[in-house]
């Protein structure tokens, strides 16, 4: 019990900041890491043709981030049926075939993450990187990218500009999902999750037999597999291999990766929100107010309290502070959730299997 709740509590500690830094993102307000995302940035607005402050309706957003993503479902799906004359390819696998090629695009694409085939057997070391690992980057990347636009109408005064696809896209790529995949990656690595380019390693087993060991870039589809939220592999058994999940530490960075994003897009969300009604109230005080004078800040307090904005800005507590009020209320609401799913989980696993206790294991090995 005192691991789940030292697990939750830096779960949300961590998730603070990080909600921070979205939002940051989300309204392009000032960073730390600016001097170097802008110019990266910059390269790939450039490369691209865009202009990443021309605001899109929510039909050009939408129609932006479709055509997008269609172009790299077409790609994608070429690699896979190409892939035998691909480099990379140190086992000699194969093209994919047809029907799984566009079931696999497709669902990748999606975020679906379904696969029919194991990827130890089924890709090639470039594919798994040219469409499986960029699809679980830019497939999590549209879908925060819809998500800021969508708070963006929400907390908007125009559905006319909910911001720019293509701006959105890179920022959340190249700001979010690749430093923090980098570092993650890298410590993945430093617990044993393989990382080359290497052929597969065949040992002679203490029983006699032989046993084939998979290698491959694995710890950089793990890390983005969870802090994208996808689902799937490296390997047909996904990390319930210890080569992709080899310790208790590396279990804990793909666990908190899983659950880092979700947790500070409720934080986003709240911040803007919140933003949104500070900006509402200081412009409601400097229509009401007149210039100069004590009176004018006690005539801007009264006439504004019942404006079309709701309430004013009276909430001060720290949660307020940190989540917004409208932020504050989901967090909970998926913490009770969270905490009733868990409470079940752990209920069911202190049970035990019968099934151990019929061949006389004890049912404290789990």
């Amino acid at each position: 019990m005192l691991q789940l709740a030292l697990t939750i509590i830096i779960f949300l500690i961590i998730v603070i900041p990080v909600g921070r830094y979205m939002y940051h993102i989300a309204t392009w307000n000032h960073t730390l890491a600016d001097p170097v995302f802008d110019r990266l940035d910059g390269v790939i607005y450039k490369i691209g043709g865009v202009n990443p402050h021309q605001g899109m309706n929510w039909r050009q957003y939408a129609l932006a981030l479709v055509g997008t993503n269609a172009v790299m479902v077409a790609i994608g799906y070429l690699i896979l049926r190409i892939q035998s004359v691909g480099i990379f390819n140190p086992h000699n696998i194969g093209n994919m075939e047809p029907t799984l090629a566009f079931n696999t695009i497709i669902s990748f694409m999606t975020n679906t993450n379904l696969q029919h085939y194991s990827g130890e057997s089924g890709l090639s070391y470039l594919s798994q990187m040219l469409v499986i690992i960029f699809m679980m980057f830019v497939s999590a990347a549209s879908g925060y990218a819809a998500c800021i636009a969508f708070i963006r109408g929400l907390t908007g005064k125009t559905k006319d500009d909910v911001g720019n696809f293509f701006a959105d896209l890179t920022r959340i790529t190249t700001r979010l999902l690749l430093p923090f995949s980098i570092v993650g990656g890298l410590l993945l690595v430093w617990q044993g999750v393989p990382q080359n380019f290497d052929s597969n390693v065949v040992l002679n087993t203490l029983e006699g037999t032989f046993q084939t060991i998979a290698m491959g870039p694995i710890a950089a589809l793990e890390i983005i597999k969870h802090l994208g939220t996808n689902g799937g592999g490296f390997l047909g058994a996904n990390s319930s291999t210890p080569l992709e999940n080899p310790t208790i530490i590396s279990d804990l960075i793909e666990l908190y990766s899983m659950m880092l994003f979700p947790g500070a897009c409720v934080i986003t969300f709240g911040k803007m929100v919140r933003g949104r009604r500070k900006k509402d109230d200081k412009d409601d005080d400097d229509k009401n107010s007149p210039k100069g004078g004590a009176s004018g800040g006690q005539l801007s307090t009264t006439s504004s309290a019942g404006t079309s904005h709701g309430p004013r800005l009276n909430d001060h507590s720290l949660t307020a502070a940190i989540y917004g009020w409208e932020g504050r209320t989901i967090f909970l609401a998926m913490g009770i959730i969270f905490l009733v799913g868990l409470s079940v989980c752990y209920w069911a696993e202190l049970q035990g299997n019968p099934a151990l206790a019929k061949i006389g294991l004890s049912q404290s090995m789990g």
